[in-house]
């Protein structure tokens, strides 16, 4: 068992991140319309600043910002989107590295974390910018196209027992046509919804409540509520620790269980999966990261900077 609770975070003044964030190596971050997004990438200081394109955004090369190098993935296959990324960067060994995780698409996310893991990286910093507001509120759309197609991470998928039943631990946020195909995937799963609460602001959480609730007939049955957990919305940590918790609980009613997870609230709420997989899911065994495919996806969908997290992410 991990202690989550020992790991290091701490929020940012927005007016003194040139300040109170601590000059890196090498930063990457995704790039999109977001001012959040640009002022951190403007503001942390590095040696080398790398902007990752996501194809998802689908930003043609005049839209493309000006500073920073650019690595630009033509496909949306998080194995060959990490590949370039890490070819174009070079060498990782050694440097202090930041990653700000605000803008990526999560299964390059939840791929990243597993594959720094694997090349022997010890630490990082993550980043996480809070945004005043959501746009158009519990109507922002996030994905605006996905494929209809729901699969494991490449890398990131268990050795399933064929006996075992099927649990899903589900984070919860606002693209209710994705919670709905992930809960369609497969029949018959027990499902563990996870809530980001306390979330950014104090309408998020009623929000993404009110989405959630259109995303099938899983979510207006009895387990949603009973097996209803709740973690931060800027806590990776105890995002982890309560996804280890209920994989706990269910180990101990029985054997053999197949957990699925899928993170589909905050980008820091699937940092803390890809975190509990890396630390403890891989060694259980069959657990599987799993997540719908997006083909595109908003650039912006929030407005202002209310505050900025620092993470200590620590994979050894």
């Amino acid at each position: 068992m991990v202690e989550y609770g020992m790991f290091y975070r701490r929020s940012v003044d927005v007016n003194r991140i040139g300040q109170e964030v601590p000059e890196f190596d090498i930063f990457i971050s995704a790039y999109n319309s977001s001012d959040r997004v640009r002022i951190v990438f403007d503001k942390v200081r590095a040696t080398k600043k790398v902007w990752l394109l996501h194809p998802e955004y689908q930003f043609s090369p005049v839209e493309e910002p000006a500073n920073g190098l650019k690595c630009r993935p033509n496909v949306s296959d998080e194995v060959a989107q990490i590949h370039e990324l890490l070819t174009d960067i070079g060498d990782l060994q050694g440097k202090r590295i930041c990653i700000d995780i605000t803008g990526f698409m999560r299964h390059v996310l939840v791929f990243l974390i597993a594959k720094l893991g694997v090349m022997g990286i010890r630490e990082f910093t993550a980043l996480y910018s809070e945004p005043m507001a959501y746009r158009q509120q519990e109507n922002t759309v996030f994905s605006t196209r996905t494929s209809g197609r729901v699969g494991p991470v490449r890398g990131m998928a268990g050795s399933n027992s064929t006996t075992g039943l099927d649990y899903l631990i589900m984070a919860v946020g606002f693209d209710h046509k994705m919670i709905g195909q992930v809960i369609n995937h497969k029949d018959n799963m027990t499902i563990y919804p996870l809530f980001a609460f306390p979330s950014l602001s104090p309408d998020m959480y009623q929000q993404s409540a009110i989405k959630s609730s259109e995303s099938g007939d899983a979510a207006l049955e009895s387990a949603w509520i009973t097996n209803r957990r709740f973690a931060p919305a800027n806590d990776p940590f105890s995002t982890a620790g309560i996804v280890s918790e209920v994989v706990r609980k269910i180990d101990r009613d029985g054997l053999g269980a197949n957990i699925y997870l899928s993170p589909l609230s905050t980008k820091v709420q699937a940092l803390g999966f890809a975190l509990y997989w890396y630390l403890e899911g891989r060694a259980r065994g069959a657990v599987t990261m799993l997540l719908p495919e997006c083909t595109s996806y908003s650039r912006e969908t929030s407005t202002g900077l209310k505050r900025l997290w620092t993470y200590t992410i620590e994979l050894d």
